[in-house]
């Protein structure tokens, strides 16, 4: 029998960095098309978003930006949302929206054969609106279920309650959900001039991201999108003064655990101090090699879990540690923490730290970039929060070049234990 040449086998299909290629339009009636073209996949991912989120809701009717997202699946002006779900799973498609307190996301992932008949009913899902009161009161009462399970959840609703006290005075203290009674003050009126206010041509970013030419996707979506009216009026761009804060508030629940937070608001921050305070915050207890991770499980034992993250807005941002652990440790918990922050702002962190968090970032990115939808939601933050799109190469980029000091300088300057909020929900 002949032996098979090696060379029959299948090469391993690797897409090079710089063979994702990306492109955008802006159309004259002010829509930005994004492409990003990922060859060899066969399935893609296509979104509409909107520059509004939670921060834009009209005040005393908080969580109507998340309201509107939930309405606009409930009906078009041709079809029911039974026929919807319907015509999305006979097309094998997966589809979902989300609202962010900056902008509002509306999205598919499907085949590249369907293509055409999945933007055509997400776009009319987004455009081809049809509020009628009897949808309005059975959203309602599932954004009601939806709060409920919140305050169900004690990690959910204490950083909700952390964004509250540390953002007071600004559109960014309340849950994106809202809250019972400003929901239940909505009505047909506010979500009709919530929807003319916000969605017009010149707040939308449409992304693909799949195995299609950027001259492809314009003339099978250019048209319709074309035909969408621009708002006459200019939104002001987000400037945030932020008021002072206590540095230490203690609430009792109804908890077998206590929960912690204790946070710190950053300025406006550009693209290289955005991933300088990533790094920091892997750092802080973002992996099993933080300091706090360490310090609170590994060495003392005392608390199961802990965590940091991120969150970046398009004029602030802010770290967040949270924590839980029994009522009779949460003393020492805390004591340990503010000791590591302090450490971190007067001594910083070592190289071979901040290598291990960049590695994080970088090997964190690209895994995302694998993932059509994940790559889409990175566009559309990119866009609809910072205005600018960043191709992948750029962060790595970025990521690489950031030395040790400039990160210790930051956290010198930024980290200081005085600029901390420390949020408890004691366990009764």
């Amino acid at each position: 029998m002949k032996r098979k040449n090696n060379s029959f086998r299948p090469k391993e299909r690797i897409i090079p960095i710089e063979k994702v290629s990306y492109e955008e339009t802006l159309l004259d009636n002010g829509v930005l098309v994004i492409t990003e073209k990922v060859p060899y996949f066969n399935s893609f991912a296509f979104g509409i978003g909107i520059r509004v989120g939670s921060r834009r809701d009209f005040p005393g009717y908080e969580g109507i930006a998340h309201f509107i997202e939930h309405l606009l699946f409930r009906r078009t002006k041709n079809l029911s949302s039974t026929q919807i779900n319907e015509l999305f799973e006979s097309y094998g498609a997966y589809f979902n929206a989300f609202t962010t307190k900056e902008y509002t996301v509306f999205y598919v992932r499907a085949l590249r054969t369907n293509f055409k008949r999945v933007w055509k009913l997400l776009f009319d899902i987004v455009f081809q609106r049809n509020f009628i009161k009897q949808d309005i009161d059975k959203e309602r009462s599932i954004i009601f279920e939806e709060i409920r399970s919140t305050k169900e959840d004690p990690e959910e609703e204490i950083l909700d309650y952390t964004d509250k006290i540390q953002f007071q005075n600004t559109d960014l203290a309340h849950p994106i959900v809202g809250s019972v009674s400003s929901v239940k003050r909505i009505t047909l009126k506010e979500i009709e001039e919530f929807y003319s206010k916000f969605f017009g041509a010149n707040n939308i970013v449409v992304s693909v991201v799949g195995n299609f030419e950027h001259s492809e996707i314009l003339d099978e979506i250019g048209s319709q999108f074309s035909s969408l009216q621009r708002n006459n009026e200019e939104f002001p761009n987000n400037s945030i003064v932020f008021s002072k804060v206590p540095k230490f508030k203690k609430l009792r629940r109804q908890f077998l655990q206590s929960h912690l937070t204790i946070s710190t608001k950053l300025p406006r921050l550009n693209q290289t101090e955005r991933y300088i305070s990533a790094i920091a915050n892997i750092l802080i207890a973002d992996c099993a090699s933080s300091r706090l991770y360490k310090k609170l499980r590994e060495e003392t034992g005392l608390v199961y879990n802990v965590s940091s993250s991120f969150s970046t807005f398009s004029d602030c941002s802010a770290i967040y540690i949270y924590s839980t652990m029994n009522p009779n440790k949460q003393n020492k918990s805390i004591e340990l923490i503010s000791q590591e922050i302090e450490n971190i702002a007067k001594n910083g962190f070592t190289q071979k730290e901040m290598e291990l968090s960049k590695e994080q970032i970088k090997s964190s990115t690209i895994i995302a970039f694998e993932n059509l939808s994940e790559r889409l939601q990175a566009i559309m933050k990119a866009e609809l929060t910072f205005g600018k799109y960043e191709p992948l190469s750029e962060t790595i980029s970025v990521v690489n070049s950031i030395e040790l000091e400039e990160l210790n300088r930051f956290v010198r300057n930024h980290f200081s234990l005085e600029n901390w909020t420390t949020i408890l929900f004691e366990a009764k």
